[in-house]
């Protein structure tokens, strides 16, 4: 993504309810540690690796 497609991603996520944020955390982490991730235990999973799977996954990134 160019810089500014990224600038424009965060200022649409800033004005976002924090509560619709906080869920789709939720989702991202769920979705780095079930299905052909399953093996991983939560506490060992960052926050980083957890949005690369997602990214890799659905192609977003």
């Amino acid at each position: 993504m160019k810089l500014l497609e990224v600038n424009l991603w965060y200022w649409l996520v800033d004005r976002l309810p924090k509560k619709l944020i906080y869920f789709c955390f939720m989702k991202v982490m769920v979705h780095a540690t079930t299905g052909r991730y399953g093996n991983t235990e939560v506490p060992n999973i960052t926050g980083m690796e957890a949005i690369k799977r997602y990214g890799e996954t659905y192609k977003v990134g």
